[in-house]
């Protein structure tokens, strides 16, 4: 039913004017009334010398009992620690308009075609933003495309992944008046996903970088990576690593996601108070990604899935990473130096302490 009622809304944006997949692939998967169901939009970013990460989140429980919705910011910046906010909505304030992918939580936090704002009070710090962009028109699948027409517990796609942003992020103590954080005019790169399922994935690995310098220190245009390692769990049993990946040079897609990749792509990690390290391999190309992160950088998020077990976050927008593959015979070497954004997840938090997000 619920994959129904969504392609009659696909249907309906199509006839409204031109299909534009990244509105259509941005439509809510909920249909309103169903139970155990969870949908994530999220923008990443780096403009000027900050990372930041907004989420729009719906929490639909299997019980009825914790349905929610939730608007959450963090801003990054080398050197000084993460801060993240979650204000916390009922479920009724979420609202989307079929036609012209609008989802709005509360009075003041919305995100749309070509744009997103918010402005939300969590204890006594004030975050307000206004990111205006030109989506892109194509969408990145990270699953092999059968995956979707599966019923797996996670799906996930990015209708917009290749973005430059304009706008503000506004960040300020109420009490105090102090500014936290202020990056107006705001000029940066990032991108844009949106996942949905029932159940956050048991352990997974992921990665984004679309500000990404050649050899010479040249910035490069309409090239970013995409990654994903991810583990599953059936029962008691937890399935190996799969990883899936892209990347987009100078315009040519390069996918590292069919099953033929699947099968020979490898990967390792490390996520702990000494590193954080992701290493990702494909015979395909001779490509190889090393990401090295500063643990001090990331902060937790605490998830909810709709059945009430917890999933924990870490995240980072600002650490570096270098790929290198092999194209028409030479070998090249690409750089993302402060600019790549990662995240492990677990069902367990790492061990040591870092910087939470605050919920109210």
């Amino acid at each position: 039913m619920r994959s129904l009622i969504f392609k009659l809304m696909q249907l309906a944006s199509s006839k409204k004017k031109k299909s534009n997949v990244s509105v259509i692939e941005n439509l809510p998967r909920w249909a309103g009334k169903s139970r155990g169901h969870y949908e994530v939009w999220y923008i990443t970013g780096n403009a000027q010398e900050y990372g930041f990460w907004i989420r729009y989140t719906i929490n639909v429980a299997e019980d009825g009992f914790n349905d929610w919705a939730g608007v959450w910011i963090s801003i990054f910046k080398k050197g000084q620690p993460p801060l993240g906010l979650c204000r916390k909505f009922p479920l009724s304030e979420f609202r989307c308009d079929s036609k012209e992918f609008i989802i709005r939580i509360g009075e003041k936090n919305e995100l749309g075609e070509g744009h997103c704002s918010g402005s939300i009070v969590v204890k006594n710090v004030k975050a307000e933003w206004k990111l205006e962009f030109s989506p892109n028109n194509y969408i990145l699948k990270h699953l092999p495309d059968a995956a979707y027409y599966l019923p797996i517990e996670t799906s996930v796609l990015s209708p917009n992944p290749d973005l430059k942003f304009t706008g503000y992020i506004k960040l300020k103590n109420i009490d105090t008046g102090e500014i936290i954080c202020d990056i107006s005019p705001l000029s940066g790169r990032g991108y844009q996903t949106h996942i949905w399922g029932k159940k956050h994935a048991y352990k997974w690995v992921w990665g984004h970088c679309n500000s990404i310098y050649d050899e010479n220190g040249e910035l490069l245009e309409d090239t970013f990576f995409e990654g994903l390692t991810v583990v599953v769990k059936r029962g008691p049993l937890q399935l190996p690593p799969i990883s899936l990946f892209y990347l987009k040079y100078k315009g040519r897609l390069i996918k590292f996601n069919d099953f033929k990749n699947i099968i020979t792509n490898s990967e390792s990690w490390e996520f702990s108070k000494e590193k954080s390290l992701w290493e990702l391999k494909s015979k395909y190309m001779n490509f190889f990604m090393r990401m090295e992160g500063d643990p001090g950088n990331f902060i937790m998020a605490t998830y909810t899935d709709p059945d009430g077990d917890l999933a924990f976050c870490h995240n980072s927008e600002i650490e570096s990473s270098i790929i290198e593959f092999e194209l028409n015979g030479k070998r090249l070497r690409l750089n993302c130096p402060g600019t790549f954004h990662t995240e492990f997840g677990a069902r367990t938090p790492l061990d040591y302490e870092l910087k939470t997000f605050i919920y109210e």
